[in-house]
């Protein structure tokens, strides 16, 4: 047996005793720079030396409408470092109290509370400033400005289209649809109609392509779709994204033009977390970490690595889930996989993709998204997870899928890939990484 330790949460490691047989090509461990020192610092220079922009400064007058986006909890942002941050700059600069405004891009995940904006942007934030959020589907809501080439219905929110002045606070990490997160995507989805949202995200997944993690901007129609809805507002949108390192502490930070800081950002992101792989191989193994703590940010572990994986293949995800499902609500009953993979194998692709757009309209755009992705994936691969915690709670409802044992788990993953000797890609920080395949 070979022996492999892989991350398990934030205080262990999960021994793998993998088969001798096993040949294993690559154990991806990605960097963890030094997170930055002086972060308050980093920030004001950042503001005063942007990319492909003046400095914020000069965009400031006494009478400027200001907004100030933070993204919301579903994102590793220190939102509370930055933004109080932020605000001291603008007023140094000029900006009077009464005209900045605090907005948090929900999308359309859940609104948040008076507490938890407090929580997110920081006490010396919300104590200053109005801080609001608002709901994607409340048309008095929102502003008309007309549609993109790819036929997204430009609608936002009409306080962030008032604004003279737009900051934007955000990460740029992967994302299986738009690539990267960060820049523009404060706006699209975050503070956008759920009628946009949805055309918007609906690009991504494609017929051919169903999985965007970590592809460049220019490769991505997600993103140059969102990026041509956000330059429709004519004033002008300034951001601030940091990027973290693994044990999500900022290792760097751009400031300035939405689209051309954010490029510089993908760069560097991609640089700590694209793992290089030579070819896809027939088995996956991958740990949720550093996103394992609950099944719906741990399941980045499968999805994010899904592409090192060959059609047919194995993808096994260690997935701590020490808070167990989370908020996610399964099914009582998973229906048989083996016909339902034949089912996807005869519809294809595109089939499905065509499925999933026939849906009812009151499906939401997140789970049309992950309905589409999971039929995919079932169409494409053998996806297994090893959880104990998840084993426990579902109580043995998904016995095809959950394990707690690894000899077993073993035995059927060389089973399910029809050989004992398979080619093996190990993903120790799979919630952030992603591999790098030769074009």
């Amino acid at each position: 047996m070979g022996e492999i330790f892989i991350p398990w949460g934030w205080d262990d490691r999960l021994r793998l005793e993998i088969p001798s047989s096993w040949r294993v090509i690559t154990q991806s461990q990605v960097s963890t720079p030094d997170p930055i020192h002086d972060l308050s610092g980093a920030i004001r220079a950042g503001l005063d030396k942007p990319i492909g922009s003046p400095p914020l400064r000069e965009f400031v007058r006494p009478d400027s409408r200001i907004a100030l986006v933070m993204d919301d909890t579903g994102r590793p942002t220190p939102v509370d470092r930055i933004a109080p941050v932020v605000l001291d700059y603008l007023i140094k600069a000029g900006a009077k109290v009464e005209n900045i405004t605090g907005l948090f891009a929900v999308g359309t995940h859940k609104l948040m509370s008076p507490d938890a904006m407090e929580s997110r942007a920081g006490v010396p934030v919300t104590r200053r400033i109005k801080c609001r959020n608002f709901d994607c589907r409340d048309k008095n809501a929102f502003i008309h400005l007309g549609k993109t080439k790819r036929g997204t219905p430009v609608i936002f929110n009409r306080a962030v289209v008032k604004a003279d002045l737009r900051i934007l606070i955000g990460t740029i990490e992967a994302h299986p649809q738009a690539g990267f997160g960060g820049g523009f995507k404060n706006l699209l989805p975050g503070l956008a109609a759920a009628e946009s949202i949805g055309h918007n995200h609906l690009l991504m997944p494609s017929p051919d392509r169903y999985n965007m993690i970590g592809t460049l901007p220019e490769d991505n129609p997600m993103r140059l779709d969102l990026e041509e809805a956000c330059k429709m507002i004519d004033s002008p949108t300034f951001i601030l994204n940091v990027i973290l390192n693994p044990n999500l502490e900022v290792v760097a930070l751009v400031a300035g033009d939405a689209v051309a800081a954010h490029r510089e950002g993908v760069k560097i992101s991609r640089k700590i977390y694209g793992i290089p792989l030579p070819r896809q191989v027939d088995v996956v193994l991958s740990s949720g970490y550093p996103m394992d703590h609950e099944m719906r940010q741990a399941g980045k572990g499968v999805l994010n690595v899904a592409g090192a994986c060959r059609p047919g293949g194995v993808i096994v995800g260690f997935l701590r889930c020490e808070e167990g499902l989370g908020n996610i609500n399964l099914p009582r009953f998973l229906p048989p996989l083996a016909p339902l993979r034949v089912l996807t194998k005869i519809l294809g692709s595109r089939g499905i993709t065509s499925l999933v757009k026939c849906l009812p309209k009151a499906v939401p755009v997140e789970a049309r998204f992950l309905i589409n992705f999971s039929l995919q994936m079932l169409k494409d691969y053998q996806v297994l997870i090893f959880s104990p915690r998840l084993k426990e709670e579902t109580k043995g409802r998904f016995p095809s899928i959950l394990y707690d044992d690894q000899e077993l788990l073993y035995r059927d993953v060389v089973r399910l890939v029809g050989k004992n000797d398979p080619e093996v890609a190990v993903f120790h920080q799979g919630g952030v990484s992603f591999p790098v395949l030769p074009s």
